[in-house]
């Protein structure tokens, strides 16, 4: 039997991006030049349209998605009670070529807004291994705690002295990354409203603070964390909107963003981010060690109570009931997925890969 020229065109079509996801990762001028080039385009037409909605359409495309998978077999079986016998070829092929198109859009979205992009040029390669002496990362570390300090007395509070958002987020995010487009070209251009998750409690329990989805090309963040973290995390999942996927530069380019702003609130935000992912070891010098827990422990109580504060005190115990699964399990299964997913895409590091922020800011304030 002929195969159908559909099913001929699905299989041509997965077949091109298996050729497109190995260009990229044997020729990364190729990959450099898709990201630079026509990925921005690429983002730009459908974050246009997945915009016009005011909630986050890939966090729906995912519960359909876990849906129709759940269904695909049930779904089957059920078609063939419900159609006659003699029917069963046709139907069984319009259910394959749905499920068929569904797999191949996927394969599409996968390659073009996600794998590809792993291939690129990572600024870390850039910069090379550099190493500092202990004097001048204590003095980074020494600037950042003052910074925090600083910006801590600023920012407003509640009652109870915990931080409160006072500026407009969505807007002087996109001033940020458009002031950080000076610098960094790759970041001019238009930027969609980061939308806010729908299901914040599951998100909170996989303690992801925003999420970027590929398939509608959408920066999403959780509106159920504490909000010192939203300036960096808008900012952050703005970056890969245009093309940048690691998530180490991803936090540096928020750093960056934020700091440079006018606003306390982004300027706050941006420094405990850098504190919160510092990496740094002294093993090797008991004293540059105590020199580095003296500078930490200089840091304002005000400060340190928002620096590691994922979300508002009491949520844990405000919204126990709707823990279905436990949290431990969500965590654990999404580092996992996680860290697989970096280490598959070319990121040896996996998770921990967020850490290498740490060299990148090191590299900005000393070279």
């Amino acid at each position: 039997m002929k195969p159908k020229k559909t099913t001929v065109v699905m299989l041509c079509i997965i077949g091109l991006m298996l050729v497109i996801n190995l260009i990229a990762r044997l020729c990364k001028p190729a990959a450099d030049f898709y990201i630079i080039h026509i990925f921005p385009l690429i983002s730009g037409f459908w974050s246009r349209i997945t915009g016009i909605l005011p909630f986050s359409v890939g966090e729906w495309l995912i519960v359909a998605g876990i849906v129709l998978l759940l269904l695909m077999v049930p779904g089957y079986l059920l078609l063939l009670l419900v159609v006659k016998k003699e029917h069963h070829p046709n139907a069984a092929g319009i259910y394959g070529h749905v499920y068929g198109w569904m797999f191949t859009w996927l394969s599409v979205v996968v390659t073009l807004h996600f794998t590809v992009l792993y291939q690129g040029t990572s600024l870390s390669k850039t910069i090379g291994d550099v190493s500092y002496d202990d004097a001048e990362v204590l003095g980074v570390v020494q600037e950042l705690v003052e910074h925090a300090n600083e910006e801590a007395l600023l920012v407003s509070r509640d009652e109870d002295g915990y931080f409160v958002m006072t500026d407009e987020l969505m807007p002087e995010a996109k001033h940020c990354m458009q002031r950080l487009a000076v610098r960094y070209p790759q970041f001019r251009g238009w930027y969609p409203n980061a939308k806010p998750i729908h299901h914040s409690y599951f998100f909170s329990q996989q303690y992801l603070l925003g999420i970027y989805f590929p398939h509608t090309l959408e920066a999403n963040y959780n509106p159920a964390v504490y909000p010192v973290n939203l300036p960096v995390t808008i900012c952050h999942e703005y970056t890969h909107l245009k093309g940048n996927i690691f998530e180490d530069e991803a936090g540096y380019y928020a750093f960056l963003a934020c700091t440079s702003s006018a606003s306390h609130d982004f300027r706050y935000s941006g420094y405990l981010s850098a504190l919160e992912w510092l990496d740094l070891d002294f093993s090797e010098d008991p004293a540059a060690q105590a020199q580095y827990e003296e500078i930490i422990n200089s840091l304002n109580p005000m400060a340190r109570r928002d620096l590691y504060a994922y979300v508002p005190p009491e949520f844990w115990e405000e919204h126990a009931g709707e823990e279905v699964i436990p949290t431990q399990i969500v965590s654990d299964t999404t580092d996992a997925v996680m860290d697989t997913s970096l280490k598959v895409n070319g990121v040896p590091e996996g998770k921990q890969s967020y850490h290498g922020m740490t060299a990148l800011l090191l590299h900005d304030y000393l070279s």
